[in-house]
């Protein structure tokens, strides 16, 4: 059994996925700044994490371990943020990880984030990445893979990295499965008749706007100019029966017979970010929201509506770490 430590360990979506694989391995250490992640953490696994701070991680103070673990953090790499990259305090972390790699050198190395990773500042930030593990002694592999043919009815691409230690492994190739299922659509994954979440008057409003059951002018309030109309309309799309979800740029419908677009919302109590299901006239419940990210159904969230939102969308997607490691697990048993 192999021993792995996670960093930036959120809400132990590694954790699941790992859990869910063939691959044989116990966790002995994690690391995570969130305290309402812990929360959410403890309840699921019965216990907290090892560490707060990565920056104030004592390289020599951690344990020995095979594999380490990281989805690190993305806003800095992501196109959707403001691509600030190692200018962006949260951008630093991937250099603590190197540090801590470079000191523990595990004999694995998986690591997780946006695809604008490998494009960001013209492709130079993810060459100083795989250059650094290189120069460590490690061989790199890496794809983008889609959650959606995962069994995850979202399509949320992201960048694998899977480094071997070159002297343990020596020249031995490794291989993404990059897909286990068809596309995945979201409608069969809806837990109907959950009004947990409802909407607002507002959002009834809105509703009868895209649906032509109420005029611009018939509106009991201005309307944002992003707001007059629907800002995109997904193929086949059943305005009757869909998902809109406001954007910066407007609101867009989504056809609940495709993959869900990359799950993310916004920290705001309001819910204003949530996914809206015009049939039940409803937000998107957290059911739901665990289906989509591909968590168990069990999963407990101890915290508030507004956290275990955020706490999802920010989390990886167990069923595609299972079947990475599934992959790790074969090159594993071919040594």
């Amino acid at each position: 059994m192999i021993k792995y430590a996670e960093f930036c360990t959120g809400i132990g979506g590694f954790r699941i996925g790992i859990e869910q694989s063939a691959l044989e391995a116990e966790l002995i250490y994690s690391n995570e700044l969130d305290e309402s992640c812990e929360k959410t953490y403890e309840a699921n696994f019965g216990k907290g994490f090892n560490s707060k701070d990565i920056f104030d991680i004592d390289v020599n103070n951690l344990p020995d371990f095979d594999m380490l673990c990281s989805g690190f953090p993305c806003q800095p790499f992501s196109q959707a943020g403001k691509n600030l990259g190692f200018n962006d305090h949260r951008g630093t972390i991937i250099i603590k990880l190197l540090e801590i790699i470079k000191e523990k050198m595990p004999s694995i190395v998986f690591l997780e984030n946006v695809p604008n990773l490998a494009r960001h500042e013209k492709g130079k930030t993810f060459k100083f990445i795989v250059n650094k593990l290189k120069e460590c002694g490690y061989n790199l592999f890496y794809e983008i893979l889609d959650s959606t043919y995962f069994g995850v009815p979202q399509s949320r691409p992201r960048i694998y990295i899977i480094g071997l230690k070159a002297s343990i492994f020596k020249d031995r190739e490794f291989l993404f499965t990059t897909q286990r299922t068809s596309k995945t659509a979201l409608r069969e994954f809806l837990n109907l008749g959950d009004y947990s979440i409802p909407i607002s008057d507002r959002w009834q409003e809105y509703i009868d706007l895209y649906t032509n059951q109420k005029t611009a002018e018939e509106m009991s309030f201005s309307l944002p100019k992003t707001r007059v109309r629907l800002e995109r309309i997904s193929t086949n799309c059943d305005l009757d029966d869909c998902i809109f979800q406001i954007r910066s740029s407007g609101i867009r419908a989504y056809s609940l017979d495709e993959p869900f677009p990359t799950f993310a919302v916004s920290n705001s109590g309001g819910g204003a970010m949530i996914p809206v299901l015009s049939k039940e006239r409803r937000h998107l419940n957290l059911t739901e929201m665990k289906r989509i990210m591909g968590f168990p159904e069990e999963f407990q969230f101890p915290v508030s509506r507004t956290d275990s939102i955020k706490q999802l969308a920010n989390a990886v997607c167990p069923p595609v770490i299972a079947s990475i490691c599934d992959d790790i697990n074969k090159v594993i048993m071919g040594i």
